[in-house]
């Protein structure tokens, strides 16, 4: 407390970090068949409602952008929780093939690259929304422009080292979470990937 740093030796309980056979960094089959089943019994239920909060290294690769587009397809996405770079660089991909500068199927740099995801921000402030940038037929493809098409709300929360933002993140932090409670309030079952910030946000929810 003195340096200004508080530590909770015992924040979280130790099956958190660490549990029988595996740790938090490991995957199985088997947590996989068990999520699949949770999601399609929501999905199949009355009152089903699957929230998914997501980073933006989940948008970075062709095939997972398909992949989320599909599963949204298929009723399994209700809502979607992020921030402005998720959504920066998936909007990227459909507008320039690109997140962060690197080609959404070979990941290989493009020249100057690194000022596409500024490009697109600056290009979809101009036209005022991601609605009127993907109306307007500026994005090809991708997880942002799949959840426009199907009215799955996406919630934008902002941070202090947001790039632009994109006109739908709210800044203002108890704004945010003031929105994502909305979402959470209603869900059944919610999905992190890639993203400590937010997935610790819901904490606060």
């Amino acid at each position: 407390v003195e340096s200004g740093i508080y530590v909770n030796a015992e924040g979280f309980p130790e099956e958190v970090y660490s549990r029988p056979g595996k740790s938090v960094e490991t995957s199985f089959s088997y947590d996989y068949d068990k999520l699949f089943d949770l999601m399609e019994h929501e999905r199949d239920s009355e009152d089903g409602y699957i929230v998914w909060v997501l980073g933006p290294s989940v948008v970075f690769d062709y095939d997972t952008r398909n992949g989320l587009s599909r599963l949204a397809e298929n009723g399994y996405v209700q809502a979607l929780l992020g921030g402005n770079a998720m959504a920066t660089h998936d909007l990227e991909g459909g507008y320039l093939n690109t997140a962060l500068g690197q080609d959404i199927y070979t990941q290989e740099s493009d020249p100057l690259g690194h000022y596409n995801h500024l490009d697109t921000l600056n290009a979809i402030r101009k036209v005022g929304s991601i609605d009127e940038f993907i109306n307007e037929g500026n994005v090809r493809d991708g997880f942002i422009k799949t959840l426009n098409r199907l009215g799955v709300p996406i919630t934008l929360a902002g941070s202090i080292r947001d790039d632009g933002p994109l006109p739908e993140v709210t800044g203002n932090v108890y704004d945010s979470l003031d929105n994502v409670r909305v979402a959470t309030d209603k869900s059944n079952l919610i999905i992190c990937l890639a993203t400590t910030l937010h997935s610790a946000c819901l904490l606060y929810t």
